[in-house]
C-alpha cells in the first residue's frame, strides 16, 4: 500500500509541476521572499548559520531559492531533494534562472540518500502531510543532521483548521456556482470556467488522493520527540488570512479572474497581508492556537546522543 501511495504521490505530482507555481501563486519576487523568510525567522534562531543545507519536498523551489534570494543561506550548500523529477526539473530551471548553486537529487524522504551527519539545516514546507509514515521521515532527517543541527518544516496543515478550510471553500464554491448561474449583465457576470481536463484525465483525479495528513499540534510535536529532537516546538499560524487565501484559489479555479478583474493580484495580496497581521497580532489572544491552519515544526538535534 504504501509503495502504491508514493507511486500516486510521484504520477501527481510530476503532472502537477507544470502549473504548480500558478496554483499556489508562487513566485521567486519580493513578495514570496518576504514570506519564506518570515516562516524561516519563527522556527530558526536568528545567530544560527548552516554550512550544508537539505530541503526536503523542495518542490519547484519555493523555500530554498527564495531564503537565498532574502540573504539567507548565504555560502551554504544547499541539496534540493523530491520525490517528484517533474517538480525537480522545475526547480533545476528556477535556480539556474536565479544564479543559485543546488545540488538536485531525487530521493525519498523516508529514505534518505546521505550519509549520517551530513547536514546541519533541514529544512521543508508543506511536505510532511504528503508522506505515508511521517514519523519515519522525522528519523531520517534525525539521522542525516549534524549533532545540534536544526530542523524547520513550515506549511503543515492542522487537524481542525483543515476541518474549518474545508467548509470556507465549500461555501465559496457553492456561492461563485451561484452567482455564475444568474442571468446578470456582462459588466458583472462570472464566466465558470470549463473543467474537462480535471473529468478526463486520471492523474489529475488523484489531487484528494496525495494530500494524507493533517497534524493536532501536540501529535506533531510528539512525533518529533519520538525520533530523538530536542527543543521541539509547533508555532501554528494563519486563520483569517488563510480562509481568505483558500476562498482565492476555489474562485480562481473556477473564474478567470484575470480577465474579469484585471487588479485582482494586487488588491488579493493586499487583504491577505491586512488580514495576516490580524492573525499574528490579534487573533491568538481570542482563538485557540490549534484552530490556525498552518503549523511549523521546529527542532534541534541532541548535541551529545543519549547514553
Amino acid at each position: 500500500m504504501t509503495v502504491e501511495i508514493k507511486h500516486q504521490q510521484i504520477a501527481y505530482h510530476d503532472w502537477e509541476a507544470a502549473t504548480y507555481e500558478d496554483k499556489f501563486s508562487i513566485a521567486f519576487d519580493q513578495r514570496c521572499i518576504d514570506y519564506a523568510i518570515a516562516r524561516f525567522r519563527k522556527a530558526v534562531p536568528p545567530h544560527i548559520a548552516a554550512s550544508d543545507v537539505l530541503e526536503i519536498g523542495a518542490g519547484t523551489g519555493f523555500l530554498s531559492i527564495n531564503l537565498a534570494l532574502g540573504g539567507y543561506l548565504q555560502g551554504a550548500r544547499i541539496c534540493a531533494t523530491d520525490i517528484s523529477s517533474g517538480m525537480l526539473d522545475r526547480y533545476r530551471a528556477n535556480a539556474s534562472r536565479h544564479q543559485l548553486d543546488a545540488d538536485v537529487v531525487t530521493a525519498d524522504v523516508e529514505a534518505l540518500p546521505f550519509a549520517d551527519s551530513e547536514f546541519d539545516l533541514v529544512i521543508g514546507h508543506a511536505v510532511l502531510h504528503h508522506i505515508p509514515i511521517p514519523g519515519l521521515a522525522l528519523r531520517e532527517i534525525q539521522r542525516v543532521l549534524r549533532p545540534g543541527g536544526r530542523l524547520m518544516i513550515a506549511g503543515e496543515p492542522t487537524y481542525a483548521g483543515e476541518r474549518i478550510t474545508s467548509a470556507v471553500k465549500r461555501v465559496t464554491a457553492g456561492t461563485v456556482r451561484w452567482l455564475g448561474s444568474r442571468a446578470v449583465g456582462p459588466r458583472v457576470g462570472i464566466a465558470l470556467r470549463g473543467d474537462a481536463q480535471t473529468q478526463h484525465d486520471p492523474v489529475a483525479s488523484l489531487e484528494h488522493e496525495v494530500d494524507l495528513h493533517t497534524f493536532r499540534p501536540t501529535d506533531l510535536a510528539h512525533m518529533a520527540d519520538v525520533a530523538g529532537f530536542v527543543d521541539v516546538q509547533v508555532i501554528t499560524e494563519e486563520l483569517l488570512s488563510n480562509w481568505f487565501g483558500w476562498s482565492v484559489r476555489t474562485i480562481e479555479g473556477m473564474v478567470d479572474t484575470a480577465r474579469c478583474y484585471p487588479r485582482w493580484p494586487s488588491q488579493v495580496f493586499r487583504v491577505y497581508q491586512r488580514l495576516n497581521r490580524l492573525d499574528e497580532t490579534v487573533m491568538p489572544h481570542v482563538v485557540p492556537r490549534a484552530l490556525f491552519y498552518n503549523a511549523i515544526l521546529a527542532a534541534r538535534k541532541p548535541r551529545v546522543a543519549p547514553s
